[in-house]
Parts: C-alpha cells; structure tokens; sequence
C-alpha cells in the first residue's frame, strides 16, 4: 500500500502537525474491535484545526511534547489534541490504579470527553516485522518485542477502567465508569518480504512496508532514500535534498528506511518504506 499517496501528506509540511496528523488519522495495524473512529476522534472541525496549526508558521507545540522516545512523543502528540481540539476535554493522563492494598497496578493511558462522551483511551504505536508478515513470528527493531504480546496486554489495559482499581481512579477525576467507552488507538506498521500482510488479525488498510536483511544483495540505482530516527517513524518522511543519500550508504544497521522521491515543493516525500534487519 502507497500509503504517502494520501493529499495530506503533500499539504502538510510542519513535522510536528505531521506526526500528530498520522496519530489521529493513520489506519490501525491491528484491530482490537474497540477502535475509537477517526471521524470522533477528529471531530467536525478537527481537520481545518490542524491546517490552522500547519499554517501558522509562528504556532510551536509545547517544549514538553517533543521526545526521543517514539512511545512517549505519540503519547504527547495525542495529549495536546485531546487538551487543545475544539471539541476535546483532555480529564486525565497516565492515571494511575491503586489496589485495596495501596499497590499500583496499572494505568489508564488518557480520559477524555469527545463530543460530550466520555472515553478511556489506550494509544499503541508499533512497527513490526517478519519475513512471511504472519502475526506470530512479528518483533519489532528490539526482537524482545512481539506483536502477540502487545495485542495481549492491549486488550488487557482496555479493560482497567472497569475493574474497581479503574473505578476508583475514574471517581477521583468526577467521572462514572458506567458512562465511559473504552476505546484504543492504535498505529504502526507491519513489514513483510512481499510488502503485504494477509491475515485477518491486521487491519485491512494497515501501512505496510518491505522487511530487508542487510545481507541481501539489492540494486537501488538512481533512487534516494532516507533513514528515520525513531522520532519521525509516525508520519511519511518530507526532509529536504540534504538529508537524502544513495542506498550504498544507508548502512547495516537496523532502523526504517524511506524512499523518497522530489515533489515540486522542493522537498524529498516517502513512497515507500523498508524495515532494515
């Protein structure tokens, strides 16, 4: 899928707005079947909202926003939506749980009030691969990370909110927790040797990407091609001609891998997108 294709990926040109437009409305790589919609997370004026911000060449996001950490830097990309969004109300942020004995015990990721619902909100961002894209054999860049766990403790943090701990800490915000929808956003891409993933666990417009093994032999001749920092993974690279080099010298390590070809704005856009093993 050329998921760079999509006209906002040409309008857009802030990295940040980028980064925080591919967390709201990027495809799942998973469903959990309590996907919270693009259409309520946006909002009826969520789109013109975030050309506003991509427009104002004054607007800077909070200093506090910014990370190195990719989790960490989607979460403050979603925080400042759900706090700043006309029809948002961020209510709570990593809201710890408590047992009965003072332990903790989890965290609900965000509550928010969207449109006048209430929502406990878990965000995962993920890039997973594997040489046939089947769902058991995906780890991310770190091989200890799999995609089978993260769907595991996925489904297990959207159900905090309702066990007493949950319902204690949403009490504590001046919320019910029989009125609150449990909900996940979840992002990423899965890498395949093909470039596909063919399963029903993935979603069906999932970004998906090509697996290479540094040992391959490949002929990229008069292409171009960028490697990501972990902190740009979340949208399609535009970087400009200096920071573009030949694939002889990406190098062998690991990391995501953009191709990128010049657009008339003078910036190099992604087309497409390797995971290099």
């Amino acid at each position: 899928m050329n998921f760079a294709l999509d006209a906002i990926w040409w309008r857009l040109s802030n990295p940040h707005i980028r980064a925080l437009a591919s967390v709201l409305v990027a495809p799942a790589l998973w469903r959990t079947g309590r996907e919270l919609s693009v259409r309520e997370l946006l909002g009826e004026r969520g789109f013109r909202y975030l050309l506003d911000l991509d427009d104002n060449k004054s607007f800077r996001l909070p200093e506090n926003v910014g990370n190195p950490l990719l989790g960490k830097y989607a979460e403050n990309l979603l925080a400042f939506w759900l706090a700043n969004a006309p029809h948002s109300r961020l209510l709570g942020r990593n809201v710890q749980l408590f047992n009965l004995k003072n332990q903790l015990v989890g965290e609900l990721d965000f509550v928010a009030q969207l449109n006048g619902r209430i929502y406990h909100i878990e965000l995962a961002c993920k890039y997973f691969g594997a040489y046939d894209g089947q769902p058991e054999n995906m780890v991310g860049l770190n091989s200890q990370d799999n995609l089978l766990n993260k769907i595991d403790k996925l489904n297990q943090q959207l159900n905090y909110s309702q066990n007493p701990a949950g319902q204690q800490a949403l009490a504590n915000l001046g919320v019910n927790a029989a009125e609150v929808q449990c909900v996940s956003v979840v992002r990423g891409m899965g890498f395949s040797h093909s470039g596909s993933l063919k399963n029903v666990r993935y979603a069906e417009n999932a970004w998906t990407g090509v697996l290479l093994n540094h040992l391959q032999q490949i002929d990229f001749k008069n292409k171009k091609f960028y490697r990501l920092p972990k902190n740009q993974f979340l949208a399609p690279a535009r970087v400009s001609c200096s920071l573009v080099v030949d694939w002889d010298k990406i190098g062998e390590q690991s990391g995501l891998i953009a191709e990128v070809v010049q657009r008339p704005d003078g910036y190099f856009h992604e087309i497409q997108r390797f995971m290099l093993i």
